[in-house]
């Protein structure tokens, strides 16, 4: 081995080692930021009856113009996210039954993992997404701005017992919160996470809030105006602060 590529390999190993110690560093003096959602000692239930979690995120149980219904997390949702992972859901439906509305959250612990591309979830349960857009929802409480969200339209083809071919269109409405943050942008998220553990030595913890209705096909955007009510009811008792957006 010659001199100058002896050189290039000591350069390389000292600069892996030195990105190993960076690494070590960040990971033992990292400070875990707080959530913007409400954490509540109400235990986390799955579908299989189980009580998986002593807490959960706080969900309302009183929303003026929706009965609303307890939402297990599921088995294999538990399975493949990182144990830290808190959850909260819970079913709105209007007295009239002409809209049910499944809202969720996620937030994520010491692990980043807790939260991925939104797509992935629709896509695993056969939807395919037609339509993707940013939409601005008016929140009034306790202080009032302009929350950015991500609306993805899909349509899922299905068949009934009899064989027969039908179609079903959803609208499902998310953003991403942290302390002081906010996103409808899964990349921005991404980012402001990696720039806050680089600049500051801290994990925010991201938390990712969803809604979730089916309809028919061509009434999505009737079913995003009645889904947007219930946002501007409920969003002020389950996310604590506005928080900056992008």
């Amino acid at each position: 081995m010659n001199r100058r590529l002896l050189i290039l390999c000591v350069s390389a190993v000292a600069l892996m080692g030195a990105g190993h110690l960076a690494l070590v560093y960040l990971r033992t003096h990292q400070r875990l930021g707080k959530p913007a959602v409400r954490l509540v000692g109400v235990p986390l239930i799955t579908d299989s009856n189980r009580v998986a979690r002593a807490t959960s995120v706080y969900m309302p149980e009183r929303v003026p113009g929706y009965i609303s219904t307890f939402a297990s997390i599921t088995e294999h949702e538990l399975e493949v996210l990182p144990a830290d992972t808190s959850f909260g859901r819970r079913s709105y439906a209007t007295p009239d039954g002409s809209l049910t509305v499944q809202a969720s959250v996620v937030l994520m612990g010491t692990d980043r993992t807790s939260i991925h591309q939104p797509e992935f979830c629709l896509n695993a349960q056969g939807w395919v997404i037609q339509r993707k857009s940013v939409e601005q929802i008016h929140i009034s409480r306790p202080q009032s701005y302009d929350l950015a969200v991500r609306r993805f339209d899909s349509h899922l083809s299905m068949t009934s017992p009899d064989g027969t071919a039908f179609h079903r269109g959803s609208v499902y409405v998310f953003w991403f919160v942290a302390d002081g943050q906010r996103t409808a942008s899964h990349w921005s998220r991404t980012w402001w996470l990696i720039r806050d553990l680089l600049l500051h030595n801290v994990l925010q913890r991201w938390a990712y809030v969803s809604y979730f209705a089916d309809c028919a096909p061509g009434e999505e955007d009737a079913t995003f105006e009645k889904m947007t009510r219930l946002i501007t009811a409920s969003v002020p008792d389950i996310v604590q602060q506005a928080g900056q957006s992008e």
